[in-house]
């Protein structure tokens, strides 16, 4: 991501926390959302992979920085990959995994706090 991206994509955050949009309803609505489209032949594979990269930007640029990069972004984009649907099949094709998992991605130093 260059830095342009970058900057606009810590705007786009700043503005989506300022108006509220950061919740999981949201979340499931446009996945569902997504899947009603690509089901209709008005999404493909190429608008969800665009539509990831726009989450998957928003998040990177406000991971903890205490997280691991290169881990933090591999399980990140798995995940998407799993909850977002596929021109070829609307179905969800993998678990996306457990809350801990998903916790542990985003601050691995909460594993470490909880073995203590």
């Amino acid at each position: 991501m260059d830095h342009d991206q970058a900057g606009q994509a810590k705007d786009l955050h700043r503005t989506l926390e300022f108006i509220g949009l950061r919740a999981q309803a949201t979340s499931v609505g446009l996945i569902q959302l997504c899947a009603e489209l690509v089901r209709a032949g008005v999404l493909n594979d190429d608008a969800i992979e665009r539509i990831k990269d726009a989450i998957y930007r928003d998040i990177t640029v406000s991971r903890p920085r205490s997280s691991s990069s290169g881990e933090f972004e591999r399980t990140l984009r798995q995940r998407l990959n799993a909850i977002f649907p596929h021109a070829e099949s609307t179905e969800q094709r993998t678990p996306v995994g457990t809350l801990k998992e998903m916790e542990s991605a985003l601050d691995p130093e909460a594993k470490d706090r909880s073995q203590t």
